[in-house]
């Protein structure tokens, strides 16, 4: 067994189901981009890292074949791992694109340099994503993730600016 580290690992999906009777699952994805499922090698269910056979959408959800899961029983006992990709193996996003687990917990500042608070959450409205910004004095925040609002999102120093709505 491989013992992994939760910040070098995202979670991108759970198993949810067995599939026929030869060890196949049923992975449903959650994360921004499933399609990342048709071409990853290894994966994490559980802390137990899993060489993939193969991986094919079906419906909403992935059936994966990975080595060692041969029969239904065992495909069966794993139902409710989370599946995890290490955080390397994830493809990059196209520029001005961010997967959320990227902007979860990134310090949000103005334009001017001052501290609004933290991303803890993103919802998705259908027209466009919604942040959800955890103040200084733990007030919520909503900024709508569009350009006249989102100024300039850096991963790698985890920092967001945006220009504040006047209802904010």
């Amino acid at each position: 067994m491989i013992n992994m580290k939760t910040d070098e690992m995202t979670v991108v999906g759970r198993i949810v189901a067995p599939h026929g009777v030869r060890g196949d699952l049923r992975v449903l994805p959650e994360i921004d981009k499933p399609e990342i499922f048709k071409n990853i090698k290894h994966i994490y269910f559980g802390e137990k890292s899993y060489k993939v056979i193969s991986s094919r959408p079906h419906k909403n959800i992935y059936i994966m074949k990975v080595e060692g899961v041969t029969d239904r029983n065992t495909s069966e006992s794993m139902v409710g791992l989370s599946a995890s990709l290490s955080k390397d193996e994830i493809p990059p996003c196209k520029e001005g694109e961010y997967y959320c687990f990227e902007l979860l917990d990134m310090e949000v500042y103005t334009q001017e340099g001052t501290f609004v608070g933290t991303l803890k959450e993103i919802i998705e409205t259908g027209a466009n994503d919604v942040y959800t910004v955890i103040g200084p004095d733990k007030e919520e925040i909503y900024l709508p993730a569009i350009p006249s609002c989102i100024k300039k999102v850096d991963v790698e120093s985890r920092k967001m600016t945006v220009e504040l709505p006047e209802w904010a």
